[in-house]
């Protein structure tokens, strides 16, 4: 990716969350610490179910007069209905900030109201704030591909949140690893199974990345020497959850499903 790579996330928008109790609020249904935050930081962070499963995931960071939850368009009007759920008394308003637009950029710009890097990984790149109406911004946006290629290259479930929500445990789908779990500041919505199988280490299987030439099916099972290893949850992309018993035995290699025998499993270098 060009270092001067820039696009408008059109599919994003910022959820606002103010009042005297939203930080307490916050930090009693995410699995990050909203402590964490100040002007410059933000965190990534998921909403779980009860039994542990992510149904959500988003950045947030502090910005006018209060918290604000960037996440995707699909998902924004459910978490909205989650987070009014949970809300009870708290002294809080949750509401859709269509003030702004959100701009990624693979290195900092100027000339934003708020930009924050990612904070999954330094390496990701950086997002912006900026007036809706704001059509002073001189640096040249690029498509969006790129954008979605680095995602995908880097083993991030964002594109095919919709194949795996609700279906998964944080630990599958490697949030720890992402920075979106803070294992030490309390109870959380599903804190009792996270935390059960991140200190018993009962991960059985993750999601992963795989290569191919050929087209894959949903479903299809991943094989290794005749043992299947896991199964196929996405298609272009393509993403597998894999078991990780006796992972180091074929991460190298070559494994294959009914639909292809070439196939190599993509472990990004952040795990």
């Amino acid at each position: 990716m060009d270092n001067n790579y820039t696009t408008h996330l059109k599919n994003k928008s910022l959820i606002s969350v103010t009042g005297d109790n939203s930080k307490d609020f916050l930090n009693n249904i995410i699995t990050n610490d909203v402590n964490k935050l100040d002007k410059d930081k933000s965190i990534y962070s998921c909403l779980l179910s009860p039994q542990g499963k992510v149904i959500s995931h988003f950045f947030i960071f502090i910005f006018g007069q209060g918290y604000q939850i960037m996440i995707d368009d699909f998902l924004k009007e459910e978490l909205i209905q989650k987070l009014n759920f949970y809300k009870l008394r708290s002294k809080i308003t949750i509401e859709l900030n269509q003030k702004y637009k959100i701009i990624y950029s693979k290195n900092k710009i100027e000339k934003s109201e708020y930009s924050f890097a990612d904070p999954r990984n330094e390496n990701f790149g950086h997002y912006h704030i900026l007036h809706s109406q704001d059509d002073n911004f001189s640096t040249t946006l690029n498509q969006t591909e790129e954008y979605n290629n680095l995602i995908n290259t880097n083993g991030l479930v964002d594109n095919i949140f919709q194949n795996v929500k609700g279906n998964y445990f944080s630990l599958e789908l490697n949030m720890k690893e992402l920075n979106a779990i803070d294992f030490s500041k309390g109870c959380y919505v599903g804190q009792e199974n996270t935390a059960r199988m991140n200190l018993k280490e009962k991960i059985s299987k993750r999601v992963f990345l795989l290569k191919s030439e050929d087209n894959l099916e949903i479903e299809e099972d991943v094989i290794f020497n005749n043992e299947i290893i896991g199964k196929v949850i996405s298609t272009n992309p393509n993403f597998a959850m894999i078991k990780m018993a006796k992972f180091n035995d074929f991460i190298n290699q070559k494994i294959e499903t009914k639909s292809s025998k070439n196939i190599n499993i993509i472990k990004p270098n952040w795990i």
